[in-house]
């Protein structure tokens, strides 16, 4: 198998990709506070028909993971396979050695033959000499065994890492196959957003504006959500709430408690050095806003482990707009927001803690927690 045939097939995927990337934002980046305010103050119909650009938009950016996931798949069988070359090549060599040792072996053999090894016992002066001539012709003997054994396994390895490779070059092929649909699929989305650009004919410069804001906007935010989360989970470890705070009440076999919005919104915020985040509970419902990035996510916790509750996103809008479900997940990409109230709790409470029950109802948050032992 030849390297520079993987590497071709390499410069070969990221020439298509580079061929068929998307219209990027062109222009002198402006300051995020500026292109907010821009963002906030466009009409209805203008939203209703950005909209449209920026579903378009989404389903590129998948796309765009999708294309990078699998060129990652086949680099790494490219790296597969180059190591698996060095490996059959090394397998080979030593087979190569071996069956040349065996064939001398065979020709030493050929040339006395068995009368040679009887020779060289009759001619055995005394016991020890004999002993040891009978030793002497048991060595070679076994070291023969072995070594047609070594032949015979390393044979049996070279065919298992031929029909590796094989499988490895057979998979290659495949997704060499798939690439090819998420670049096709890119190409017709990046078209539909461009013809639909040229559709809006006078206004197209200006919608192009807005895309391009909103692409700006939408990057910025997916950098700062990461980080909302990692200190939202701070704040949680560093158990800011009191007594009064989770309405804490004991009985002999659980512990009953709830968390109001507003309180758990106030120790958040208060505690916070980045963008805010404003919890909303509802009837089996969460609302999650990031006011100052016009972010909205709706959903639901449930049950992570005995003590968490994990946030599953459901759906949301940026700037009032519907946005995928694959790039709600792409906020959550470095992972979930999590409701430890283990964490939550702190030096509160001294046991074991294990959810029994926990309701989301309008405004507040109510649980249950089964007495475990004591520290």
């Amino acid at each position: 198998m030849k390297k520079w045939k993987y590497s071709l097939i390499f410069i070969l995927i990221i020439s298509l990709s580079i061929w068929v990337e998307p219209y990027k934002a062109t222009g002198e980046v402006k300051p995020i506070e500026e292109v907010n305010r821009q963002l906030q103050g466009i009409s209805q119909e203008e939203q209703e028909t950005l909209e449209k650009l920026f579903i378009l938009t989404q389903e590129i950016e998948e796309m765009e993971r999708e294309e990078a996931r699998i060129t990652e798949e086949i680099n790494d069988l490219i790296v597969e396979i180059d190591e698996l070359d060095k490996s059959i090549t090394k397998e080979e060599e030593s087979y190569n050695s071996n069956l040349k040792i065996m064939e001398q072996l065979l020709i030493s053999y050929q040339r006395g033959g068995p009368a040679s090894y009887l020779d060289i016992l009759l001619k055995a002066e005394n016991l020890t000499s004999f002993i040891k001539s009978l030793n002497l012709i048991k060595d070679i003997s076994r070291n023969t065994g072995e070594l047609l054994a070594t032949i015979e396994e390393s044979k049996l390895i070279l065919e298992e890492r031929k029909q590796s490779l094989a499988d490895s070059v057979a998979k290659l092929e495949l997704k060499r196959e798939e690439l090819q649909e998420p670049i096709a699929e890119r190409k017709r989305l990046v078209k539909e957003q461009e013809n639909y650009l040229d559709s809006l004919s006078e206004e197209k410069e200006l919608y192009q504006q807005h895309l391009d804001n909103v692409k700006l906007m939408w990057d910025n935010l997916k950098k700062l959500f990461s980080e909302i989360v990692d200190e939202y989970a701070r704040i949680i470890n560093e158990g800011h709430f009191t007594m009064e705070d989770l309405n804490l009440q004991f009985s002999f076999f659980s512990l009953k408690g709830s968390i109001h919005e507003d309180t758990f919104n106030r120790i958040m915020n208060d505690n916070s050095t980045l963008s805010r985040m404003v919890f909303s509970f509802g009837q089996g419902r969460v609302r999650l806003e990031v006011p100052d990035n016009s972010l909205v996510l709706y959903g639901y916790f449930e049950l992570g482990d005995t003590s968490s509750l994990l946030f599953i996103p459901e759906e949301g809008t940026f700037y009032g707009m519907a946005l995928e479900t694959e790039s709600i997940n792409e906020l959550f990409k470095d992972g979930p927001l999590l409701l430890d109230f283990e964490q939550v709790a702190g030096d509160l409470v001294t046991i074991d803690i294990k959810l029994k029950d926990v309701e989301v109802a309008d405004g507040f948050i109510s649980f249950s927690i089964g007495i475990g032992s004591l520290f």
